[in-house]
């Protein structure tokens, strides 16, 4: 059986979060809701009706926007709320809303007593007169310095 969902690290904050994989309907869905349409059927007319077609549409209709909201919904961090979905469309936007997250966490404080703190894992990034901007951390973009010995060792 297809598990419904399952642990990821984000891609931003590199912390453990549970995110859906399952993105619509399935076998079971549609066994549940002709269940529950058959079930329906018998409870108002208490025969057999052509009409309960409808309540089977209906079911999977609702069961299908459900599971596509949960999947939707599961894809954002909660720590840092990125959103990969949303990455790939606007970045500018994404861009946007992790800041605006990332800054409400450091205006609370409560960052400071969780196990899953989205500040610990970022690469810390300041100005440099030198070479523009240099970072600290696994995304850090190499020095001058470091690019040159990389340069002259590729010789």
């Amino acid at each position: 059986m297809m598990k419904i969902s399952e642990h990821v690290l984000c891609a931003f904050c590199r912390l453990e979060r549970r995110v859906y994989t399952k993105k619509s309907v399935g076998w079971t869905n549609v066994l549940k809701a002709a269940l529950a349409a058959v079930l329906l059927m018998f409870i108002i007319w208490q025969r057999i009706e052509p009409r309960a077609v409808i309540f089977f549409a209906i079911f999977l209709a609702m069961a299908e926007v459900f599971i596509r909201l949960r999947w939707r919904m599961s894809l954002p961090c909660p720590h840092c709320a990125f959103d990969p979905l949303l990455y790939k469309v606007d970045r500018e936007e994404t861009v946007r809303r992790v800041i605006t997250k990332l800054n409400q966490v450091r205006a609370d404080g409560r960052h400071l007593f969780k196990t899953q703190n989205p500040l610990e894992h970022l690469p810390f990034v300041h100005k440099n007169s030198n070479d523009g901007l240099r970072g600290q951390g696994p995304a850090a973009k190499p020095s001058a310095k470091t690019e040159n010995r990389i340069l002259s060792r590729q010789v």
